[in-house]
């Protein structure tokens, strides 16, 4: 039993950053680039193909998002689970998240079957705890957040869905679409919001902006078009602050009573990925 606890903890250590188990969308279309043609099988990115108005809107709200030297914020994840019938399952969480640009995370993840898990990275460690089990698994990660993101998901093999847009640099999110448009404006409860969709060889993405003095990213949905099902990972993301109230010791992992440390599984990486999952 203790070996399935070792793994479980390892797998979902990527995954607890921010969403469900679900390729990120950096990650599905690299895969989609690695398994076509360099030269014939990925669409040219043209005038025509990608909108202005709609990379105007992104590039706004990434570098807005990028300027913030810390924020926190909640995200409300439901992602398609498809079964071997073909029947499609939704399973959803509530993850908190507060960052602190350059090497500071806490997470707080919440799945609606009850089980809560946090995430600590100080700069040095990521550290992950399961409170049902009451054990956690810690490991040394690089020094800064884009770092000990490639670094997780290279070493673990793990998704990070909504993880593209805590980077410190958001640059990856213009290489993936070889199509966006401009939607049009829609509204999220109160909030009037820029609709944009874009399409990739494996990934469709749609992005919803706030209209407002400030440009958050209010929704995400992701279409898997090359898995079974084509499922979607869906992400409201609420309750933005970007002066929260915090001290240094958040990002520091205290053991909790009676919480035993386990070993975490940490693979070797692949050598086409040493310098970096993007």
């Amino acid at each position: 039993m203790e070996n399935v606890k070792l793994v479980t903890l390892a797998i979902v250590a990527v995954a607890v950053v921010l969403g469900c188990v679900a390729p990120s969308i950096v990650a599905a279309e690299s895969v989609a680039a690695a398994t076509e043609n360099q030269t014939e099988g990925v669409a040219v990115k043209s005038q025509a193909d990608i909108d202005e108005r709609a990379v105007e809107i992104l590039q706004k709200a990434a570098n807005y998002l990028t300027s913030l030297k810390q924020f926190s914020m909640k995200a409300v994840v439901v992602v398609d689970v498809v079964q071997e019938s073909g029947q499609k399952l939704q399973f959803g969480s509530t993850v908190e998240v507060t960052v602190k640009r350059p090497n500071r995370m806490f997470t707080l993840r919440t799945d609606d079957d009850g089980i809560v898990r946090r995430f600590w990275y100080n700069g040095k460690t990521a550290t992950l705890y399961d409170e049902g089990e009451n054990v956690y698994g810690q490991i040394p990660v690089p020094d800064t957040i884009d770092e000990m993101l490639d670094y997780l998901e290279t070493v673990m093999e793990d998704p990070r869905p909504l993880a593209d847009f805590l980077y410190n640099d958001l640059s990856h999110l213009f290489d993936c679409p070889v199509s966006g448009v401009y939607v049009d404006e829609s509204y999220l409860e109160d909030r009037v919001c820029n609709h944009l969709a874009f399409r990739g060889e494996s990934v469709d993405w749609q992005v919803w902006v706030d209209r407002g003095k400030n440009p958050f990213i209010r929704k995400i949905v992701i279409t898997y078009k090359e898995l079974p099902g084509e499922p979607q990972l869906a992400a409201h993301l609420e309750q933005w602050n970007i002066k929260p109230e915090f001290s240094d010791t958040l990002f520091q992992f205290h053991q909790p009573e009676g919480a035993r440390p386990i070993r975490v599984v940490v693979l070797q990486p692949r050598k086409e990925e040493k310098e970096g999952a993007q």
